[in-house]
C-alpha cells in the first residue's frame, strides 16, 4: 500500500507554532524544561543534601 501525499489543514495536530499560544503559556512552555533541568542539576550536586 502506498502512502499518498496528502496536505495536513494548518490548525492541525502537525502544525504547531509558538505564535499560536498566548504570551503566558508560550513562556511557561519555555520556562518550564529549564526550572526542570537547573533542579536536576541541583540534586545531582547535592544542594538539597
Amino acid at each position: 500500500m502506498a502512502h499518498r501525499p496528502h496536505r495536513h489543514r494548518p490548525e492541525g495536530p502537525c502544525h504547531f507554532s509558538l505564535m499560536s499560544l498566548s504570551a503566558p503559556r508560550r513562556l511557561l512552555l519555555v520556562a518550564a524544561p529549564l526550572v526542570v533541568l537547573w533542579l536536576a542539576v541541583a540534586w545531582a550536586t547535592g544542594a538539597f543534601a
